[in-house]
């Protein structure tokens, strides 16, 4: 432990990522999926022209949660599966609280709240309650994500060490650990799906295609590859 330094264990980071990625075809899927989620949501909110309120609503909440959606990845390749799960849900209740704006055309009252820092009337809460039975299937997903990593429950603690050639480590900041890793990742393609499809009926309110058709289509398909439609908690089904 006397040698351990923050640089060492960055450059550990790094090795632990490069070691899981090359040792999960299943983590190599989930990491395309939102790699070509977040180049299409790039260009989606690049590519907005919407009325004030909604362009500022869209922009704030829309940066919150693709942040939280990358920041959990790149913690989940190094094998932390707790701390990418607390990221993720963070960024899953922003994009919950984005959907019940679009759904409801709230964006007026939601800009005022985001500038007086306080959602009060749109909070998380109400916004699952709004979305129905999308709500409820997006909020089952947070209390899986709350479980692994958003308190010190059991199930998070179970996954303070990790075992490599049968040999107990301690995770420490990584782990070579490819299983956590891919857990870590397994969750993001349903909340990359889901605020992707959340942008596109933004801007199908305002009579505009979504700036890239076949890019969505192609990301769709490549959820139901590394997913299962069975497992989503995107809109699709309520359309």
């Amino acid at each position: 432990m006397r040698d351990i330094t923050l640089e060492r264990l960055f450059r550990f980071q790094d090795d632990a990522a490069a070691h899981n990625i090359a040792n999960s075809a299943r983590l190599v899927r989930h990491l395309d999926f939102v790699r070509e989620s977040v180049g299409l949501l790039a260009h989606a909110f690049g590519s907005m022209h919407f009325s004030a309120p909604k362009q500022h609503t869209m922009r704030v909440l829309g940066v919150d949660a693709v942040t939280g959606i990358v920041t959990s990845v790149r913690v989940g390749l190094w094998g932390n599966l707790p701390e990418a799960a607390a990221l993720l849900r963070s960024s899953l209740e922003t994009a919950a609280i984005l959907s019940a704006a679009v759904q409801g055309s709230h964006y007026e009252a939601i800009a005022r709240e985001i500038a007086a820092a306080r959602l009060k009337r749109h909070s998380y809460e109400k916004s699952v309650r709004a979305l129905g039975e999308l709500g409820v299937r997006i909020d089952y997903l947070r209390g899986r994500l709350s479980d692994l990593g958003a308190h010190s429950t059991g199930t998070r603690l179970k996954f303070a060490s990790y075992q490599l050639n049968g040999e107990p480590f301690d995770r420490m900041a990584a782990a070579f650990d490819p299983e956590a890793a891919e857990m870590a990742l397994s969750m993001a393609p349903d909340v990359c799906l889901h605020f992707l499809e959340t942008c596109e009926r933004a801007y199908a309110q305002d009579r505009l295609d979504f700036p890239d058709v076949a890019g969505l289509m192609k990301v769709r398909a490549l959820f139901d590859q590394c997913k299962g439609a069975a497992d989503a908690v995107s809109g699709r089904g309520d359309r």
